[in-house]
């Protein structure tokens, strides 16, 4: 015991020193607690030694209260509030990082769980490095409840891959077979848990409350922690997931701001005992002699994060600064790296070089974030100008598209229709799935089968199995893809609803954009998935290849349909431009009453008359950036001389000129406090 008391105080003594002196130099506490690992580990003849048995045994509270304060914060309601925002991105992300990760893998020469693993750790961010930057330098709110969604989507698609990974690492080894019993257990174990857990937790935790002692809830809250991780180890799954559930379940009972309150500084004392415990298990030399890997991988974290939380942050609707601001802060791994770090290195299913290159890897990306952070208005101008002309106003109205389509209440018969097309699409995705699963689980067999049925040299059996699995996966691929347009024409419609048959319809192009940028999300987030799940049985370059042959073909109708915008918006903005002139001929206002006729689908439409003394008098709209800081579009500038409709970065405006500026609402008003300021932003 008194051993035991000693290693505690080593720890927590160097853990609490070393991290002051991090946080001093402006660095993640995290990244103190793993040095003070080093510090108390066998590794460096230092005179202070922790026991590290003793101390892995410790941490493993910390995995557990860790777990236990995400799921706090994560609740029903609080992942159908972001999916509409995060839930796609989100989701593109993780799949798209697993596979990186695992092409990586392969790539090098490492084993398939080798490679699964390695996937798994880059795949996820950390909300620890992420608050603490965001601490430090706050970003605008939208651009918080996107980076934020996106972390709640990882950290539950991290339960997943926690709960499947220790199947793995326990022996079921990885097979079609253990991954769909492994799958289905988790979701029935959850979803009875869920039932049950739902009908006396919450009522527990209110009766506790409510007795008015804070010491009896922090209590009871510990306890049915404790409880169902270790009813999910006595299940065969990590305690990982024990915790989460209890987490959610006691943030149903609505009093998770109090709860919180009382179980975070228990939870930052045994976190910072977890990661001392991971900064224990690594050897110097042994990190040294993989720095090139690490930083290899660093390398493509930042850059792989940054390219797939952009992309589909700019697809889904959350504009160019949104989306490059999320994927700059979020070029990083995080807490949950670790913990599937440790459960193959325990497990002895991967080398020891796995976490050496993890924590290097954490190391490095924790360091460069805050520099990320500090250039994401410069990258997110340099993206911005270097988008093609029909590209920045795509990501300009779309944002304003899914705005609408958020505040656009839905006929009840189009709701059941969209709701219907949805559960078709996830039908389809886990059919296409299925067959690919058991394609893999029945190939030696099936070729058999085929080589006794028909002549066919050995050496092609496997391409012939292949193309049976293509065979039986195009009807579903071509049923998805048709249901994916019908789900994009029902959204479309409600945004820019179609004008009656043999009239005019001024918003065809911006309808066909919305509908072809919603069927391209739905074919990432699902094929992205798809192949991620069946790339250790198939192998990825079949699954990458149909993949990319579908996103070509989505590709070029997306720039067709981006063009055909382009030439909507010119003609629209001589439109405007014509009745901005009659309006000013006339001594009118400049307002504009009939520009949604004029411009549907464009979102809020106003002219903004620049006011003398204004910072922006003077400057061109290039030197303004103000599609890139604000996400609204520049289609008309008035002067006394004549207005200019679509003008480009070079045009300089003067106080008296009228700006026409159309966007999303938030991004109108947006651009007019930023044209109306005395003073340049910071």
């Amino acid at each position: 015991m008194h051993h035991f008391l000693g290693d505690f105080a080593v720890v927590l003594g160097v853990a609490a020193i070393i991290s002051a002196i991090f946080q001093r130099l402006g660095q993640s506490s995290v990244l103190g607690y793993l040095f003070a690992g080093l510090v108390v580990g066998p590794y460096i003849p230092i005179p202070i030694f922790a026991d590290g048995e003793r101390i892995a045994a410790l941490s493993e509270f910390g995995v557990v209260l860790v777990m236990f304060a995400v799921g706090l914060e994560f609740s029903i309601r609080r992942l159908l509030r972001v999916l509409p925002t995060a839930g796609f991105t989100g989701l593109f992300q993780v799949g798209a990082m697993m596979a990186v990760g695992f092409g990586l893998g392969r790539a090098l020469g490492f084993e398939l769980i080798e490679s699964v693993f390695l996937g798994a750790c880059i795949a996820i961010s950390s909300t620890m490095v992420v608050a603490k930057v965001f601490a430090e330098r706050p970003p605008e709110p939208r651009v918080r409840e996107l980076v934020f969604g996106v972390l709640v989507v990882q950290d539950l698609a991290a339960i997943v891959l926690v709960a499947v990974l220790t199947a793995v690492a326990t022996g079921a080894g990885l097979s079609s077979d253990m991954l769909g019993s492994t799958l289905a257990n988790l979701i029935g174990l959850l979803v009875a848990l869920t039932i049950v857990g739902l009908l006396i937790v919450p009522r527990l935790v209110r009766f506790i409350a409510d007795q008015g002692s804070t010491e009896t809830l922090l209590v009871g809250a510990i306890a049915l922690c404790f409880g169902l991780a270790t009813l999910a180890e006595h299940l065969g799954y990590s305690v990982a997931l024990g915790a989460f559930l209890a987490g959610m379940l006691v943030a149903e009972a609505g009093r998770t701001h109090q709860i919180e309150e009382l179980v975070h500084p228990v939870r930052d004392l045994f976190a910072a005992v977890f990661f001392v415990s991971v900064g224990m298990s690594v050897d110097p030399i042994l990190a040294l002699e993989h720095l090139g890997l690490s930083a290899l991988v660093a390398a493509i974290v930042i850059t792989a994060q940054f390219a797939t939380i952009s992309t589909a942050g700019i697809l889904s609707g959350n504009g160019v600064r949104r989306s490059v601001t999320a994927g700059l802060a979020l070029g990083q791994i995080g807490e949950f790296a670790f913990i599937i770090a440790a459960i193959g290195a325990s497990a002895g299913v991967v080398g020891p070089f796995l976490q050496p290159v993890v924590v290097t890897v954490a190391v490095l990306t924790a360091f460069t974030t805050p520099l990320m952070a500090r250039v994401s208005d410069r990258v997110a101008n340099a993206v911005d100008r270097t988008l093609p002309r029909p590209l920045q106003t795509f990501a300009s109205l779309c944002e304003s598209w899914f705005e609408a389509a958020r505040n656009a209440a839905p006929a009840p018969g189009r709701r059941s229709h969209l709701r219907n097309t949805a559960i078709v699409i996830a039908v389809d995705g886990a059919a296409i799935t299925t067959i690919w699963v058991l394609v893999a689980r029945w190939r030696e067999e099936l070729g058999a089968w085929i080589g006794a049925s028909v002549p066919i040299p050995p050496a092609w059996l496997g391409l012939v199995v292949i193309s049976t699995g293509v065979l039986l996966t195009l009807p579903l691929v071509i049923a998805m893809l048709r249901s994916a347009r019908r789900a994009g024409h029902l959204l479309a419609e409600r945004v820019i609803p179609a004008r009656k048959p043999g009239v005019l319809d001024p918003g065809q192009a911006p309808r066909r954009a919305f509908v072809v940028a919603l069927q391209s999300m739905v074919v990432l987030a699902v094929g992205v998935p798809v192949v991620v799940l069946t790339a250790p049985f198939v192998g990825p370059t079949w699954g990458l290849l149909g993949l990319a042959m579908i996103t070509v073909v989505l590709s070029v109708l997306f720039w067709r349909s981006a063009t055909n915008l382009q030439g909507h918006v010119r003609a629209g903005a001589a439109a405007l431009v014509d009745l901005l002139e009659r309006q000013m001929a006339d001594d009118q206002s400049p307002s504009l009453p009939a520009a949604h006729e004029l411009l549907p689908g464009l979102g809020s439409t106003t002219a903004i008359v620049v006011p003398s003394g204004a910072w922006a008098s003077g400057q061109t709209l290039a030197e303004l950036h103000i599609r890139a800081l604000t996400g609204a579009t520049v289609v008309a500038i008035s002067r006394a001389d004549g207005t200019t409709s679509m003008p480009s970065g070079h045009d300089r405006i003067e106080a008296g000129e009228t700006l026409v500026l159309a966007g999303a609402e938030h991004a109108v008003a947006t651009a007019r406090e930023l044209l109306e300021r005395d003073t340049a932003p910071e």
